[in-house]
Order: C-alpha cells, then sequence, then structure tokens
C-alpha cells in the first residue's frame, strides 16, 4: 500500500517535464534537390563554408554565432557519422511564432522546437527570445536538425527509421541528459518500456509515450555505442540505408539478435538504480511532504487525544481513591465533623 502511494505520489507531484527538443521531420518524401528559403528580402545571410544562416536584422548576431558554429560543427558530426555532407544547407533562424510555421515548405506540429528538411538542405530554428527558458541550446537544436539532416540525404527517399533517426540526432547533438534520464525512470517505475520491436515500427501517438520513445531510442544508441563500439552505429546506418531490414543491420553491426540486445539492453535498465531516480526528486519529496503532513497532524491530535484521555481517566482514579481514603479516615474518627486538609499530617 505504502509503494503504490509513493508511486502515485512520484507521477502527480513531479513536476511536468516538457518534450525534449524534439524536431518535426517530415513524414511526407521531398524532392531530392537542395533549395534555397524563401525568406524576406532584407533579411541578413551570413555564409560559412558548407551552409549558410538567414535571419532578420534584429537576429543578425544569433545568425553569426550560428554560422561560427555550423563551421565547426558540420564536418565534424558528418565525419563522426561517416557520411558525406552533401550539398549546402540552409539554416533559417525565424524572428517569430508564426513566421515559423509560415516559412516551412510544408506542415509541422505545434511543438516543435527546429525542423530538417533533408533533401532540400533546409533547417528551421525560432528565435532565441521565442524558446523561453528551453532546456537545450540554440546550438543544440541546430546540431540535432544537422544529424537529420545527413541521415535523410544518406537514405535518399527512403524514409529513415524514427528511432534511429532521433536516438543519433539525440545522442550526437548531446542531449541525452538528465531529462532524458529522468524519463526513462519514469518508464522502469511505471513498468512501460518498449521493446525494440516496438520502438522499430515507429513512436506511439499519444505524447506521454512518444516521449518515451525518444528517451529509449536515444539510451538504445547510446547502449550499442558504449557496448559494440562507435562503428556499430555507423554500420546499422549504412545497412538500412542500403535496404536492409532491422533485425538483419543490427546483426551485422553487433553480431548479436534483436532479442538477444533488447534483452541485455532492457535488463541493464531495468537493473539499475534509474528505477528509483523518481523517488528522490525534489517534486516527489514536496509531494511526501504536502501528504505526509496532514497524516501527522491526525497522528499527532490522536496521540494527544489519547493522552488527555488517559490523564482523565487517572484523575477519576485519584479523586476516587481521595474521596475513598476520606471515608475511610471520617468512619475512623467519628469525632472530626471537618473534612480532612489532605496537605496536612497526622499528629502522633
Amino acid at each position: 500500500m505504502i509503494a503504490a502511494v509513493i508511486f502515485l505520489l512520484g507521477l502527480i507531484a513531479s513536476p511536468v517535464h516538457a518534450a525534449p527538443s524534439m524536431s518535426a521531420l517530415p513524414d511526407s518524401v521531398e524532392l531530392p534537390q537542395a533549395e534555397m528559403p524563401a525568406v524576406p528580402e532584407d533579411w541578413v545571410v551570413v555564409p560559412s563554408p558548407l551552409a549558410d544562416v538567414y535571419a532578420a536584422p534584429r537576429d543578425r548576431g544569433t545568425a553569426l554565432r550560428l554560422s561560427r558554429h555550423l563551421a565547426q560543427r558540420l564536418p565534424q558530426l558528418a565525419a563522426e557519422l561517416d557520411l558525406p555532407v552533401g550539398n549546402r544547407m540552409h539554416v533559417v533562424v525565424a524572428p517569430t511564432q508564426q513566421l515559423f510555421h509560415d516559412l516551412q515548405p510544408g506542415r509541422l506540429p505545434n511543438w516543435a522546437d527546429g525542423t530538417a528538411w533533408p533533401h532540400r538542405g533546409q533547417i528551421y530554428l525560432r528565435a532565441p527570445r521565442l524558446r523561453g527558458n528551453a532546456a537545450d541550446s540554440l546550438e543544440t537544436v541546430l546540431e540535432h536538425e544537422i544529424v537529420h539532416v545527413l541521415l535523410g540525404r544518406a537514405f535518399g527517399k527512403a524514409p529513415v527509421p524514427r528511432w534511429l533517426q532521433e536516438g543519433v540526432a539525440q545522442l550526437k547533438s548531446g542531449e541525452y541528459s538528465a531529462e532524458t534520464t529522468a524519463t526513462l525512470a519514469r518508464g522502469i517505475l511505471g513498468d512501460s518500456l518498449m521493446s525494440l520491436y516496438e520502438l522499430s515500427r515507429g513512436f506511439p501517438k499519444n505524447a506521454l509515450r512518444a516521449q518515451l520513445a525518444y528517451a529509449q531510442s536515444a539510451d538504445f544508441v547510446a547502449y550499442i555505442q558504449n557496448t559494440h563500439g562507435d562503428q556499430a552505429i555507423n554500420t546499422i546506418i549504412r545497412e538500412m540505408a542500403n535496404g536492409e531490414r532491422f533485425a538483419p543491420a543490427l546483426r551485422v553491426a553487433t553480431g548479436e539478435t534483436v532479442d538477444d540486445l533488447d534483452l541485455a539492453w532492457r535488463a541493464r535498465l531495468q537493473s539499475s538504480p534509474l528505477g528509483l531516480s523518481p523517488l528522490f526528486s525534489e517534486g516527489v519529496w514536496w509531494g511526501l511532504g504536502a501528504f505526509l503532513v496532514p497524516v501527522a497532524w491526525f497522528a499527532v491530535r490522536r496521540r494527544n487525544r489519547k493522552k488527555l484521555e488517559r490523564w482523565s481517566r487517572e484523575e477519576l482514579l485519584e479523586d476516587a481513591l481521595y474521596r475513598t481514603m476520606e471515608r475511610v479516615f471520617s468512619e475512623a474518627n467519628p469525632s472530626e465533623s471537618a473534612p480532612h486538609d489532605p496537605t496536612e499530617y497526622p499528629y502522633n
């Protein structure tokens, strides 16, 4: 019963986490060509060796910063994944939420923090002032989208499996964070982890389940990399980009079957202390406090009531004993009519 109460408190009292910097990757197949984005004529364009950054005049400083970051990280990410950069990329920094939606070459979900259109070579980001207190920096989101473009170009017209797309993007951009760990911990505690076969079929439509799928994808890619080396991920990408199916690609890259990998990966998660981490979060302790304070108050009140009742009974017993002694003393000394003062001692 206590465990059930703690589990419910972990779900209710924990602060609600926003979804990770989940970028939108359009489901529709794009034309295999690079295109310049249709931005307003008065915008500035900041070039770098492999990409151009477009921004409104007031966001020129942000564009310069992203351009420098692009020049450094784009070739590094391509080398890490053993993939070609391909055609020139175009990065758009939208100054308003409305323009972020209007400038896109297609529809996107409302929660998107950034988007990537691989075959067009286009990346769309929101200006820093639109992002509020987002956990990830704009540079991190940019790296996430760069990985999407690189993978999308490698797969051509074939769709990139969602778990691979999001898992690699999160890992390479450094988005495997405390929030990812917390999401995994809640999945372990709630016994709701998805299997590799479930992940391979796509992400759930339910927002909470989708958030868990993102976290599990990042953790599985990290597990493959840590267990089988950096080249294992690149092998999976190459095999699946060449049309190989999920299970054979994993077997070629790791030498293990999907079932064996799934068993070892999830066993590692379930045997780790992650499952207890929600119980030690600040939100849960506040929730426990909010739950335990009234419980403690009722316990103290009950204990005090029992104490008062005991004192009352003792007082009645003492009073009865005193009256009995007084009666016995009066019967033994009938000449004394006045009551005896119990504070006095009798004389011999």
